[in-house]
């Protein structure tokens, strides 16, 4: 299966016709490259994910199951398509292997074999009263090589100078070890410590990369990148920037991100976002000397660096977020529904980038629809996930809990709630919002250029902020603002 194919298959809600979808999945994944044991785990999915559509679905004669499948750039991904009740996963019970195992009670196994068989699995409502299983497998690739050990005798640098260039897809297996090189503990995204999944972001034009090339022996010697979150996407984030250990300190960094900020000024970025993490500030002294200003904090949004191949089951303290945001034109003025409580943070955030915001005014009457537009997106292996509204509905409220108590049952420990600062509702739907837990996090621009208020929710007993390092004045009142919000403090 080739990049940016696809395949539907739609069959009637009933139990019979289900191979038909796990025929067509098997086809899809062994085209794509997958070993067989995979092709059994992406097969045993689909087919669970079709047995909760049909559990969860209105059922009769009338009614269809359709299934997704395409290839992105990083995996197969496959999506469930119903019309059915309302998923409340959340509160679904848990499969408990003991009831199993004395009763023959399977309850849940659906949701923990498709959560198992898969990399990302997601449980969304739809307009129309519709539903969807959305499931993802990372495409097979290989890691990056170990890099050399040094030698006895190694002979040095004959040279510092070096060029700056864009990135091509053949210099993904130099990026990947540079990755190597520089953070032998994973600090990134972990596409980037595979070389085909390098070169595949890179001929998808989902990565726009910036490379210094040594002059002497023609080794990528730093990068920097930016990364498109969705197709359409007019904000991105600037991440995988490092330097070799020679060219630290050579203005290697400082020339990748004016590089990169040039191409996104010609390809007609908004705006850019950056993450710098808590646990020291080097990354954040490195983002603020280039125009980036603080809008806001995550706490525990990440796990702790580590090494790979390590077996160790001690789980590392997380570490947090400081986030950044640069405009490259004319930030897009039109009014802001601010949450009445949060206003003068908010506003003071804005005032820190030079922008002065129009408010909006709460209308005594508001059309709302009957449903939400809402989504969800959630990594299970880094522990986070991100719940979304486009549009309020009037089961906003309980579509949002039903998501964090999802979350919170897959043992997630950061949980985004992005809430639209142009949409009224969200002057009055804030606080039910942090009823539930949430508080504070941030504002700031999401992919589509649309100001949003950032909620979270940590699931831990308590945070210690005295060890949330950060650099600035500003960062450390945003610091400040978001503990006295937190209502385990």
């Amino acid at each position: 299966m080739k990049r940016n194919e696809s395949v539907s298959v739609t069959i009637p809600a009933s139990e019979s016709h289900i191979p038909i979808a796990v025929f067509a999945a098997r086809r899809c994944a062994e085209n794509t490259g997958f070993l067989p044991d995979d092709v059994g785990r992406i097969c045993l999915a689909v087919e669970e994910g079709v047995h909760h559509a049909l559990e969860f679905g209105y059922g009769g004669p009338q009614e269809t199951v359709q299934t997704d499948i395409s290839r992105t750039t990083l995996s197969l991904k496959l999506t469930i398509r119903f019309h059915g009740l309302p998923l409340e996963v959340g509160k679904m019970p848990r499969y408990d292997p003991a009831l199993a195992s004395e009763h023959g009670d399977t309850t849940g196994m659906s949701l923990l074999l498709i959560e198992k068989m898969m990399d990302k699995s997601a449980f969304s409502s739809l307009p129309g009263g519709r539903r969807s299983v959305s499931m993802e497998k990372h495409l097979p690739a290989r890691l990056a090589d170990d890099p050399a050990p040094e030698i006895e005798g190694h002979v040095p640098r004959r040279s510092d100078a070096w060029t700056l260039r864009m990135a091509a897809p053949d210099d993904a297996e130099g990026i990947s070890r540079l990755a190597f090189q520089s953070h032998g503990g994973v600090l990134f995204s972990e596409h980037i410590y595979y070389p085909d999944r390098v070169r595949e972001m890179l001929l998808a034009g989902e990565i726009t990369s910036v490379v210094i090339e040594a002059d002497d022996t023609k080794e990528i010697a730093a990068h920097g990148a930016m990364v498109k979150h969705a197709a359409d996407a007019v904000v991105e984030e600037l991440t995988f920037g490092f330097v070799a250990p020679d060219f630290r300190s050579k203005g290697c960094a400082s020339s990748l991100v004016r590089a990169l900020e040039e191409n996104a000024v010609s390809r007609g970025v908004y705006a850019i976002e950056a993450f710098a993490v808590t646990n020291h500030v080097h990354s954040q002294r490195a983002v603020l000397g280039h125009g980036y200003r603080e809008c806001g904090l995550l706490v525990d949004t990440s796990p702790a660096s580590r090494i790979w191949g390590t077996s160790d089951s001690t789980e590392p303290e997380r570490i947090g977020n400081v986030i950044f945001t640069k405009y490259l034109g004319e930030f897009r003025d039109r009014p802001l529904y601010l949450p009445e409580h949060h206003r003068t943070m908010i506003e003071r955030i804005y005032e820190h980038r030079g922008i002065t915001v129009q408010s909006g005014m709460l209308m005594d009457q508001m059309e709302t629809g009957p449903e939400s537009t809402i989504w969800t997106f959630s990594d299970l292996n880094e522990g986070w996930s991100l719940v979304g509204i486009d549009e309020y509905g009037l089961d906003g409220f309980v579509q949002v809990e039903k998501r964090l108590q999802r979350a919170l049952a897959q043992g997630i420990v950061s949980v985004q709630l992005a809430l639209p600062l142009e949409n009224p509702g969200t002057m009055s739907m804030t606080s039910s919002f942090e009823e539930m837990g949430f508080f504070f996090a941030g504002v700031g621009p999401d992919y589509n250029g649309n100001e949003m208020l950032m909620l979270q929710y940590v699931n831990a007993a308590n945070v210690d902020y005295w060890r949330i390092k950060v650099h600035s004045e500003f960062a450390e009142e945003i610091k400040e603002y978001v503990r006295t919000h937190d209502p385990r403090v």
